[in-house]
């Protein structure tokens, strides 16, 4: 059998990962790349076609825009997984002009939809707050109520000691790595995350830098954006495969440093393997605390990094065992922060 029907067959059973589906269509021209697509689409087998777009992003990207690559991605994207953004990451830059504002908008649907789900897991945490007695508070501190009518012997409005529940106020700053992000992976978790924090403190004051060979920052602290347009900002930025982790902090640490209160924290998403731009434990000054999510590397001494900067401002590290897992990682950080 060669390999033309070799392919076609595994696409019609849907037995093979992307990067095996790579291997199998190395070689094939454009038009065998892109009658092949054609197969996935109707069979929706989307590791074939990433493992295709691998070969030949721009015969993909073009199948893909016919009407059935249309209405896949859109039941992807109902559905709430993360085909759609991670293949407009793939192929955005050999999308047509007509085709790319269509993938960008199934992009942030799939998105939107999965870090409403993501939210939806955790509960905003309260503070009790001590408070004169009103007609209807349910809760009350019995010791201090005790304590006061045991001095005076009586008891009055006055000495009830009402517990309010008000919820707890946050500042913070998320700084995410996307580094090395060849074919998108990264960028999709990132909006993910990104939507999910800006779903959680949306009535508080957050901002969000990503950073890979330089850093930029796609929400600033003082900024009133929708989370639409908060979306877009992440689907239309760049990628670069250097990790600058110092300018990452530099930034975020400044705009940190514009926030109000006392319960301001960063979260830094990274692997800790930093090549540009010298040891991020300079910017650790900038940081009255610093949580990180560890992302999966080969190199150890990234994650001894991370744990230890984490460490030297009393924040939280925790690792995660792939990249799809940070938003949920995220969300349970947020919860109890």
């Amino acid at each position: 059998m060669d390999k033309d029907k070799i392919l076609e067959a595994e696409i019609i059973t849907g037995r093979r990962s992307k990067n095996q589906y790579h291997k199998l269509s190395k070689g094939m021209n454009f038009m065998e790349i892109k009658k092949h697509a054609d197969t996935a689409i109707q069979m929706d087998n989307v590791p074939a076609i990433q493992g295709m777009a691998m070969t030949n992003q721009m015969a993909v990207a073009e199948q893909l825009s016919s009407s059935e690559g249309y209405q896949m991605l859109s039941r992807r994207a109902s559905a709430g997984d993360n085909t759609a953004p991670n293949l407009f990451f793939m192929l955005r830059g050999n999308l047509s002009e007509r085709a790319r504002p269509i993938f960008r908008r199934l992009a942030r649907k799939s998105i939107i939809k999965i870090s409403k789900g993501i939210t939806g897991q955790g509960l905003r945490g309260d503070v009790l707050v001590r408070t004169e007695y009103s007609p209807g508070s349910d809760e009350f501190d019995d010791e201090l109520t005790l304590e006061n009518f045991m001095e005076k012997g009586i008891l009055s409005y006055e000495d009830i000691i009402a517990i309010e529940r008000r919820q707890k106020t946050k500042s913070g700053v998320l700084i995410f790595d996307t580094s090395g992000s060849l074919y998108g992976g990264k960028f999709t978790v990132a909006a993910i995350a990104v939507a999910v924090m800006a779903y959680h403190l949306e009535h508080d004051t957050f901002s969000v830098v990503l950073f890979n060979t330089k850093a930029y920052v796609i929400k600033r602290t003082n900024e009133k954006v929708d989370i639409n347009e908060l979306v877009n900002r992440i689907l239309d930025s760049e990628s670069a495969g250097y990790t600058n982790i110092s300018e990452g902090l530099e930034i975020g640490g400044i705009e940190l440093s514009k926030m109000r209160g006392n319960n301001k924290f960063a979260i830094l998403v990274t692997d800790g393997v930093f090549n540009k731009g010298g040891d991020p434990r300079r910017q650790l000054y900038r940081f009255p605390k610093l949580h990180i999510l560890g992302l999966p590397s080969q190199h150890d001494w990234g994650r001894r990094l991370a744990s230890d900067m984490a460490r030297k401002t009393s924040g939280r590290f925790s690792m995660v065992s792939s990249h799809e897992d940070v938003p949920k990682a995220l969300m349970n950080l947020l919860r109890h922060t």
